[in-house]
């Protein structure tokens, strides 16, 4: 279990003013969750995936996974056995010259077998579709297959939690459905061992298929909780911040007696 407690963090602003980005959050995220994150550009989303990352601090309030301090997993090395991110931007964390290397690298960082590695390393490639690319730079695919490739470089360690910050922003709508259901079908195949999904996403219609939904705005949480409740009792709020809610949930909440086929919507075309 994440839980955090009155957690605020903050970026150095012009001349010398201090940028709050999460102001007094307090959050528990549990095992075998799949939730996403919604919310304008500014609220805080991004900066809460880096802490509960390791990767920028908190200022104040308490962070733990599992009871314990994050510092203390920082300390030792063994936070990216707990919790992993896969960037908005896979170019910015994809580093080595060949797919294969790309895979294997958290793998090697923990000194695993050479025969054992290769194994996993070619299971992962055949998960993710990605046999045709073997001995290929990273940098020579595509944008959906770069995230597919960033997504199984951060999966392979097996890690309790993965952090997506934004995966599917670059993507088109063929990628970003391919890429939803992807994760969703990690989630499915690894839930029984406790994995949790945790999706930053710009797009209601991913947040609305997630079991959960937590939404930001002005570095705080405003709502959490099932996404069909969260949207419907929120409307007002989320056309002043600027979030489009899918059609078929205002339809459902206007019109409550209409039988509604979720596919005419585009329910599950992501």
């Amino acid at each position: 279990m994440i839980s955090g407690s009155g957690l605020t963090a903050s970026y150095p602003g012009m001349v010398c003013k201090i940028k709050k980005a999460l102001d007094n959050i307090d959050l528990e995220i549990g095992d075998k969750e799949f939730i996403g994150i919604i919310g304008p550009n500014g609220s805080g989303k991004s900066t809460l995936a880096l802490c509960l990352a390791g990767l920028h601090p908190v200022e104040s309030g308490t962070l733990e996974i599992n009871g314990r301090i994050i510092d203390d997993y920082i300390d030792d090395g063994t936070i990216h056995d707990h919790a992993s991110i896969v960037f908005q931007e896979p170019d910015d964390q994809l580093i080595t010259n060949t797919i294969e290397h790309e895979i294997a690298f958290a793998l090697e960082n923990r000194g695993v077998e050479p025969e054992i590695m290769r194994k996993l390393v070619a299971d992962q490639i055949s998960k993710f579709k990605l046999e045709y690319f073997k001995g290929r730079s990273p940098h020579d695919l595509s944008g959906g297959q770069k995230q597919k490739l960033a997504i199984a470089s951060a999966l392979i360690s097996d890690p309790a939690y993965i952090i997506l910050d934004e995966p599917t922003s670059f993507l088109d709508p063929v990628e970003r459905k391919d890429l939803f259901n992807l994760m969703r079908a990690e989630f499915i195949q690894r839930k029984n061992k406790g994995f949790t999904v945790i999706l930053i996403t710009q797009f209601a219609r991913e947040a609305a298929v997630c079991d959960r939904l937590i939404v930001m705005d002005k570095g705080r949480i405003v709502a959490d909780g099932d996404p069909q409740t969260v949207f419907s009792d929120n409307l007002e709020h989320f056309s002043n911040i600027g979030v489009n809610v899918p059609l078929d949930i205002k339809v459902r909440k206007y019109l409550p007696d209409l039988k509604i086929d979720d596919e005419v919507f585009g329910y599950i075309a992501i």
